[in-house]
């Protein structure tokens, strides 16, 4: 179990590093492109990025999911699924062309045809790559992984922020899309030791099926629940209040992805390998959920108190309609990485079947929020969206319960708190009004100082553990440079 730790602390510390260079890199690509191009341009792109996104979910179909939690893969197995996958890539890239037309004509705009046809190529690039970066997953090999990524995101983003200095317009996020696609692939295939060989089996197939079709099931409804707010909202609401929302919804992605992605990415190996082990399966996962919500909580009052001047000083005074919508979605950010978490946590144990049927509950609530969208307007649709988000945190705790057996009072602990030190603090920050960017600033930074002062005080596990990591990497790191000189 000591291997597991240590190979799980190391994938999470590439992983992290990686994600850190990766998202500070695309923060500043989308600096340049976001002075570059207006709210329209990037409203046309987030619509046509709902489809793709949706339909991507086509090409394996939860093949890898089940390929992670199977713990009886072959050579047979891994090539099976890699020519399933290039197969659905290819049909998905020719239906996606051919019904491009009929979703131009659904917005009313025949440039969204264009563009989802366009960047429906990139399913046919990401189809040559499932393979690899899924047996990488498996064996938490995250620094080949995290190198790839990192270097196809700044050749990608490079690419894009020329194209829209020369005028290419809304076709340089497409340059963009596609090339980190290409490229992406072609680094993966260069780095990983493992390539197909010239064998099928339906049987290997059909013996993954039973996982991965509700996997499927799951992660469609899921893609689609992620994206169906930019796909409804572009049809009730103009190109440029979309491009507002889908601005503000990706800086709240920030907290997840600086918070989570790469703890959960790590997770679900880990917890699939020691899924038949109570004892540790529930250690680790409270373990990963007391860091996630403290590092949640924590980014989600900073970006709360500093919004308006990141989004204003960094993009442009014509992005000022994005900083309502950026503080309303910023209070549910907290409990976006937990619920991924709560997902990743019952998959790990087999339990498919059980969350898609429980994914159609969580789905039914996250509709709510659209009802409101039409009858009123975009404020209105982003406050039932962040209580429609409590709400499935709550339901994804008793499901857990039930399933897996962790407990619900421990789940309200690690939440309680984050919420004693962050409620009070919006609150407050409302009251005052503060007007001076320095005050701000000051606010922010004393909200930290409390909320870390408050968690040493009850010795909340995230820190600790997060404290006790950091203080293993710089032991290991030293012994290095001192056994190389």
């Amino acid at each position: 179990m000591s291997t597991l730790k240590n190979k799980t602390i190391k994938a999470f510390s590439w992983d992290i590093l990686g994600r850190i260079f990766i998202q500070g890199n695309s923060f500043i690509v989308s600096i340049f492109l976001a002075r570059l191009l207006g709210p329209e341009q990037f409203g046309l792109i987030a619509t046509a990025m709902a489809f793709i996104s949706i339909s991507s979910v086509f090409i394996d179909i939860g093949f890898s999911a089940a390929l992670i939690q199977s713990q009886k893969n072959t050579q047979t197995t891994y090539s099976s699924i890699f020519f399933f996958n290039i197969f659905a890539g290819a049909v998905l890239t020719l239906l996606t062309y051919l019904i491009a037309p009929l979703i131009g004509k659904f917005y009313d705009n025949s440039l969204v045809t264009d563009l989802v046809r366009w960047l429906s190529l990139v399913f046919v690039f990401n189809s040559f790559n499932r393979i690899q970066n899924t047996i990488l997953n498996k064996e938490l090999n995250f620094k080949a992984l995290t190198l790839r990524t990192f270097i196809a995101s700044i050749v990608s983003g490079t690419l894009g922020v020329v194209c829209a200095y020369q005028g290419w317009g809304v076709y340089s996020l497409v340059v963009q899309t596609l090339s980190f696609g290409l490229f992406s692939t072609i680094l993966l295939w260069s780095t990983s030791t493992w390539k197909p060989s010239f064998h099928f089996s339906m049987a290997e197939v059909k013996r993954l099926m039973g996982f991965s079709v509700y996997a499927f099931l799951e992660r469609i409804l899921n893609n689609i629940f992620i994206r169906l707010d930019v796909l409804l909202l572009a049809k009730i609401f103009s190109p440029i209040t979309v491009g507002f929302y889908s601005r503000s919804s990706t800086l709240v992605d920030q907290v997840t992805k600086y918070t989570s992605t790469s703890i959960i990415r790590v997770l679900f190996p880990v917890l699939s390998k020691v899924q038949d082990n109570q004892k540790e399966y529930e250690k680790i996962y409270f373990r990963m959920f007391s860091i996630i919500s403290f590092l949640s909580y924590a980014l989600s009052g900073l970006l709360y108190f500093i919004g308006c001047d990141i989004i204003l000083l960094l993009f442009g005074n014509k992005w000022h309609a994005s900083v309502p919508i950026f503080q309303i979605l910023i209070i549910a950010s907290c409990n976006i990485p937990l619920n991924s978490l709560m997902w990743n946590a019952l998959m790990s144990k087999g339990k498919a079947k059980e969350n898609f049927y429980y994914g159609i509950l969580r789905k039914s609530v996250g509709l709510i929020p659209f009802i409101f969208a039409f009858y009123f307007d975009i404020w209105w649709f982003t406050v039932t969206w962040v209580v429609s988000k409590f709400i499935i945190s709550f339901l994804n705790i008793i499901v857990l319960k039930k399933h897996s057996n962790l407990s619900i009072s421990k789940h309200l602990y690690y939440l309680l708190n984050g919420f004693i030190i962050l409620i009070p603090g919006f609150l407050i920050f409302e009251y005052l009004e503060l007007n001076l960017f320095a005050t701000r600033v000051i606010f922010a930074i004393s909200y930290l100082l409390v909320y870390l002062f408050a968690n040493w005080v009850i010795k909340n596990e995230g820190l600790i553990y997060i404290i006790s990591t950091i203080s293993t990497i710089k032991g290991a790191l030293k012994k290095r440079l001192v056994s190389k000189s």
